[in-house]
């Protein structure tokens, strides 16, 4: 059996043990690059979809390690200062500047052969901003903290609905970038302008593991989660389930922990190099 399709989870800094199980899985045979040529995701896992598929996940991993290590703390107080001119929280910066040294015009022609696919919320018409982002990210985990689900869908009857983007809508790796940003906006940790107009919030409080956007495609979709669930991870014939064999210690918003991110690809890459031996 071989993987046609990939579904990266959303999760912050824990989506790097999906970069590790991308590159262990290679490493011990499986061949995810050479096979899989489609990938969907949201949040922080269109980074990594988008790293795995150009087949650089080790140089996007050593890349965000050198910038953590130079982030002093996750929460800059001096910024508080008058006419500091900096943000309190660095995220959205790191995150930009991650993803602008990363990212190179060449890139899009390399994954002209690959479709990516990144999920948005979209907000209801009627429903202001400010309100309208308390309420979902309320409701969300509201949802996850009483049923342990693993695809949500509370926060789309509240009106909310998909937005789906990817490689092929961007006409240059800026508007790339700005798609994965869009997907990736938790205000005030990673704020947003939105996407071309349209109001927009992280796509997890759609569907925070976006299996579903592969359904129709041919061949099997692998789906790499970003962290342990209590209840049974489901499995079919069509789709994989993997999670982490550890529970992933680093916290989804620590942008300054370098040898975290490190444990955290390390755990990946032993869990894919398992997996290939056994699947």
């Amino acid at each position: 059996m071989e993987f046609r399709n990939a579904i990266f989870a959303g999760g912050g800094s824990r989506c790097l043990w999906q970069v590790g199980f991308w590159d262990g899985a290679n490493q011990a045979g499986l061949g995810l690059s050479e096979t899989v040529d489609y990938a969907a995701s949201t949040s922080a896992g269109c980074a990594m979809a988008t790293a795995c598929m150009l087949d650089r996940g080790l140089e996007a991993l050593d890349l965000f390690k050198e910038m953590t290590a130079r982030n002093p703390g996750n929460i800059h107080w001096d910024s508080l200062k008058p006419g500091s001119g900096k943000r309190l929280l660095p995220h959205i910066d790191m995150y930009r500047a991650a993803l602008e040294q990363f990212l190179v015009p060449g890139d899009l022609d390399q994954l002209a052969h690959k479709r990516l696919e990144f999920l948005m919320a979209r907000f209801p018409r009627l429903l202001p901003s400010g309100l309208g982002t308390l309420l979902a990210f309320l409701i969300y985990g509201l949802e996850k903290h009483l049923t342990g689900v693993l695809h949500p869908t509370w926060t789309r009857r509240l009106g909310f609905q998909p937005l789906v983007k990817g490689n092929r809508d961007a006409d240059g790796v800026s508007d790339l970038i700005d798609i994965i940003l869009a997907s990736s906006c938790v205000p005030p940790v990673l704020p947003g302008d939105g996407y071309r107009g349209q109001r927009v919030l992280d796509g997890g409080l759609i569907d925070n593991v976006p299996a579903y956007l592969a359904d129709g495609r041919e061949g099997v979709t692998l789906v790499l989660l970003s962290k342990r669930y209590k209840k049974p991870i489901p499995s079919s014939l069509q789709r994989i389930y993997v999670q982490p064999s550890e529970p992933i210690r680093i916290d989804k918003f620590d942008y300054a922990n370098p040898v975290g991110l490190q444990e955290t690809y390390n755990l990946g890459l032993k869990d894919g190099a398992q997996f290939a031996r056994t699947f």
